[in-house]
């Protein structure tokens, strides 16, 4: 069992699965580390619930440290500022006595869009404009409230299954979010700052303009719907490669010019969400859906990323499956995660586990048909567990897409009784929890 915070750690605290912060939450396991901190899974002492809470990751200087602890207030604030079922819930929040401050939100059980997208490389039109239109919701809302996300990209979009068993879209990490009550908490930010990823910024983002709107957010989300159709974004390279795109005078090609097999009715509106001048594009969120209601009728419009729900009762290792291709049920599970292979080490991610194996989302390259040593937290107890696995296949981006995800199937070879079980409970579990 950690130690007891509650408020007496110095500038360089260092936060563990066991540690009971505020004398409320003993944290269980690391779910993620970002810029601006950590997000520990977390269990509420007195109610017992598990959530998600994000607290300042250690810093190299104070300056630093200052950047970051005013980041996540911003996040926990602009979170606050918003209530709508498709933005992340902010739950409750705090700072302990040394200052360092931390937030609770809802902890969300699915996949990343960007976990989806590495695995699939492209995602139905159908599915497609329904993420589209419940993003649009999302951001027309806080764009009201007076908050701009500026970071807007697959890997800050949730996809996950309610207890009635729809899927929906959550969007989350408002870490660089601009909100227009700045008066509350100083400002982080000046003119001249660049924040975001360079393939999802809007042009007077990458050109560090001091006036960027929620039309960022607007162009992000074009971006963000064109890499899923067509598995591409529309520019794609370092910051510096993006940029000189961009900021050309020759007018870019059309879309169909650059992706033929893009749907007609879909590629005007689009086109009109990633254009570069602010004047061309959609003037809401609101225009913008009401260009995809019309693109793609409701009658094909659905979300089934997520495939069939885990079911309850899990099956053993030698009985047949009604779908060939997977031999266990899984369920999504997201936790940090490190694949020794090869003689280096793999850093990335789970989006989903079975007691078969993980699927890992990272970075880094990694070839397939090899032995390798798995290290990630368990998914009820929250400890760190190792086993030997196998790397079944390798699904990298493109060459030409720069930085772009791989996803891992990993097959576990050696995992203890102790670790199977404690995945069938949990894939059990999900499955209860969605009512399948």
């Amino acid at each position: 069992m950690g130690a007891t915070h509650s408020g007496t750690f110095g500038a360089g605290a260092v936060f563990a699965p066991g540690d009971v912060l505020d004398g409320r939450y003993e944290l269980r396991s690391d779910l993620g580390r970002g810029a601006t901190g950590i997000v520990f899974e977390a269990r509420h002492q007195f109610t017992g619930r598990t959530v998600a809470l994000k607290i300042v990751a250690p810093a190299a200087d104070r300056a630093q440290l200052w950047e970051t602890r005013g980041r996540l207030v911003r996040e926990a604030r602009a979170l606050a500022a918003v209530h709508h079922p498709g933005i992340v819930e902010v739950l409750d929040g705090g700072v302990l006595a040394d200052g360092t401050p931390y937030f609770v939100m809802e902890k969300l059980e699915g996949r990343t869009l960007e976990g989806l997208l590495a695995a699939r490389r492209k995602i139905a039109i159908e599915d497609t404009a329904a993420i589209g239109l419940q993003i649009c919701d999302a951001l027309g809302t806080a764009h009201k409230a007076g908050v701009v996300h500026r970071d807007l990209k697959p890997s800050n979009i949730f996809v996950v299954r309610e207890r009635d068993g729809v899927e929906r879209v959550k969007l989350v990490d408002f870490g660089t979010a601009q909100v227009a009550s700045p008066e509350a908490y100083e400002k982080l930010t000046g003119s001249g700052a660049i924040l975001g990823t360079p393939a999802y910024m809007a042009p007077e983002q990458l050109l560090a303009e001091a006036d960027v709107d929620s039309l960022a957010d607007l162009y992000a989300l074009g971006v963000t719907l064109v890499e899923c159709v067509t598995g591409r974004v529309p520019y794609e390279g370092s910051y510096q490669k993006v940029l000189l795109q961009v900021c050309s005078e020759t007018p870019p090609p059309p879309l169909r010019q650059i992706f033929p097999d893009l749907d007609p009715a879909l590629a005007p509106v689009l086109q009109r969400a990633v254009a570069k001048k602010r004047a061309d594009r959609f003037p809401s969120a609101l225009e913008f859906a009401r260009a995809l209601h019309a693109a793609v009728p409701a009658e094909r419009r659905r979300t089934t990323l997520l495939g069939a729900p885990p079911v309850p009762k899990f099956a053993p290792a030698s009985a047949p499956s009604a779908d060939p291709r997977r031999k266990m049920p899984r369920a999504p599970y997201v936790t940090p995660v490190s694949v020794v292979v090869g003689g280096g080490t793999v850093d990335g991610r789970t989006e989903d586990i079975s007691e078969g194996g993980l699927l890992v989302i990272t970075r880094q390259a990694c070839e397939a048909h090899q032995r390798a040593k798995v290290r990630f937290a368990s998914p009820i107890e929250g400890r760190v567990v190792t086993c030997e696995a196998h790397v079944r296949w390798v699904r990298a981006a493109p060459p030409e897409v720069a930085n772009g995800a791989r996803a891992i199937g990993l097959e576990f070879i050696d995992a203890s009784p102790e670790i199977r079980a404690s995945i069938a409970r949990y894939v059990a579990a999900m499955g209860e929890a969605t009512g399948s």
